[in-house]
């Protein structure tokens, strides 16, 4: 399996093979307010995530899970009570993911937070159900994930992006699509899933752009691309692909839109891709991190911490999109807990069963974890607001007021 090619499009495409997938406890505070560090009794929490597995781009996003903890940590923890990491690298393979989950169960984690289990996402799931473990912040990846009940999660995911890119294309007047994914037979069924989204739009896929790999000639998928009037285009695919498609874009001159999603791409990465890049539409869930403070105050104690930590891969420029995640699932987890007699598993599930309007630092929308509704397929999706951004050559620019998924494209 080629990870490194499939991994932007895995978690839309787990769905689609079921069918046929921070900051301190207190709101207020900042990450300059001076604190008395953690030193009590430990919380456990884990995070399932593969680290050491080529493409799949998780190490900074597993990077900024572990100094999410130690900044929340020196700035008190939960009432004094310092978060215990137990990381687990399940290196994208379905066994290990498995072993995580178990070790999850073992070790007593009270929770999971930001987790990103796409190898295995049913048997991992069942597994943290069963133990009771409220997962916080995952990365949705698979129908088990969209219907357990101990997922809480204010993150629509990169599933879903695809249907913010669907929204952001026809928002621009673009209503000729065409789909452009690696090709592998599980993502032949991303049309079918796309499909009613775009027709409820108004719109149509006429092209389904399938790019193989060891490909060499990049103008062959732009020239498929632009068949039959299409001029938007639904951007299943990473870095590892952008570039060769950037040039090909250039050399032939296209006028054609695509439509990406942040998670896979850094500052450094975009800043790589020329015209492409700046012509290019992009959507996430959250700001991206290269977004204006003004804007997202929120931001400067995230990148506060980002930078405390001394890791070159959270510095800004390469920061991906989807870093923010875990930071925000440690500020959640904070918020909760610190209101609990008590913290265990079964107090955590239900103290996020019951939380309401959880201050998330003006990133995402204050969130009740349990305010969960169908949006589709979908069963369980308590976040189905988006951002739209821009990227001016340097930086990307997000716009501060989000769309929603679930209301017609203006």
């Amino acid at each position: 399996m080629n990870l490194k090619r499939i991994a932007p499009a895995i978690t839309a495409l787990a769905t689609v093979s079921l069918i046929a997938a921070g900051c301190s406890s207190d709101s207020g505070s900042d990450s300059d307010a001076a604190g008395t560090a953690a030193t009590g009794d430990p919380i456990k929490v884990g995070q399932i995530v593969p680290i050491e597995a080529p493409g799949l781009g998780s190490v900074g996003y597993a990077a900024s899970t572990v100094a999410s903890v130690d900044a929340f940590n020196a700035r008190g923890g939960v009432n004094g009570r310092p978060l215990e990491l137990i990381q687990c690298d399940s290196m994208g393979d379905p066994n290990k993911e498995v072993d995580c989950a178990n070790k999850m169960v073992s070790e007593g984690a009270v929770a999971t937070l930001a987790d990103f289990t796409p190898a295995s996402s049913e048997a991992s799931s069942k597994i943290l159900f069963d133990a009771g473990i409220a997962r916080v912040g995952l990365n949705p990846v698979n129908m088990a994930d969209f219907t357990a009940t101990n997922v809480y999660t204010p993150f629509s995911g990169s599933l879903l992006n695809l249907y913010g890119m669907i929204d952001m294309l026809v928002a621009q007047g673009k209503t000729k699509l065409s789909l452009m994914r690696p090709d592998l037979p599980v993502t032949a069924q991303l049309v079918g899933l796309l499909t009613p989204a775009v027709q409820a739009k108004g719109a149509e896929i006429v092209n389904d752009v399938a790019v193989g790999a060891g490909a060499t000639d990049y103008t062959q998928f732009i020239a498929a691309a632009e068949r039959n009037g299409a001029d938007g285009v639904i951007m299943a695919l990473g870095a590892s692909d952008a570039n060769p498609i950037s040039q090909a874009f250039e050399q032939l001159g296209s006028t054609l839109t695509f439509a990406l999603g942040t998670a896979g791409f850094t500052q450094a990465d975009l800043q790589d891709l020329g015209t492409f890049a700046t012509s290019s539409t992009y959507t996430s869930p959250t700001p991206a991190p290269s977004s204006s403070t003004e804007d997202f105050p929120g931001l400067a104690d995230f990148l506060a911490d980002m930078e405390q930590s001394g890791k070159e891969e959270l510095e800004l420029p390469n920061l991906n999109g989807d870093t923010v995640n875990p930071w925000l699932s440690v500020r959640a987890f904070g918020e909760v807990a610190t209101g609990l007699d008590e913290i265990d598993a079964k107090t955590v599930w239900g103290g996020f069963e019951n939380a309401k309007n959880l201050d998330m630092a003006g990133l995402v929308p204050a969130w009740t974890p349990g305010d969960v509704e169908p949006f589709g397929i979908f069963q369980r999706v308590s976040n189905s607001m988006m951002y739209r951004m821009t990227f001016d050559g340097d930086v990307l620019v997000t716009d501060p007021t989000q769309y929603d998924l679930r209301t017609p494209t203006s």
